[in-house]
């Protein structure tokens, strides 16, 4: 089913939007949410929650584009439960994320996901110039929050020459950001 026809399956008020929402994006959902919840019940939980938060905004907006929304929804669901959580506990693979980006953009920024339009536009930009893999690592790094040993996996290389190229990214992106005086 494509997106817009599932869009107006929520305008519409039918249930069966939730199943088809599930069906074509609850694999993408899950992983997003794994990513920042370890407990199979909460990840459960904040898939649930994201059909609802979905089926409660569609009726005041109309997304443009059905995935991005989605997966806004899941990670915001499951950072609130993550902090509720884990106040004090870590997730390793998460903190680590948090914390290589916090010298360059600020750590509320990241973890609240207040980062100014000006700046996600900046972002975007910076990585229009970068090859592909490194875009898709950073992307999986630090919007998926993938692991180090993840990244490796999905990139066949090895984890110090993916941890080399996040060093690279962030140092790169950190001066991009002080030239377009974001910093």
């Amino acid at each position: 089913m494509e997106d817009n026809e599932i869009v107006n399956l929520y305008w519409e008020r039918q249930e069966c939007a939730i199943e088809e929402t599930r069906k074509k994006y609850g694999r993408n959902l899950l992983y997003v949410i794994r990513n920042i919840l370890s407990c199979a019940q909460d990840v459960e939980e904040c898939e649930n929650d994201t059909y609802f938060g979905a089926w409660n905004a569609m009726p005041d907006a109309r997304p443009g584009s059905l995935p991005a929304f989605l997966c806004r929804i899941a990670k915001n669901l499951a950072f609130k439960k993550y902090n509720y959580l884990a106040a004090d506990k870590r997730n390793c693979d998460m903190e680590i994320a948090f914390d290589e980006l916090e010298g360059v953009i600020g750590r509320q920024a990241v973890e609240y996901e207040i980062v100014a339009k000006q700046t996600a536009d900046a972002i975007n930009k910076f990585l229009e110039n970068k090859k592909p893999l490194h875009r898709k690592i950073f992307v999986r790094r630090y919007y998926f929050y993938e692991s180090v040993s993840g990244i490796a996996v999905y990139s066949g290389l090895s984890q110090s020459a993916v941890k080399s190229i996040l060093f690279r990214l962030r140092r790169d992106l950190k001066k991009y950001l002080e030239k377009e005086e974001l910093l």
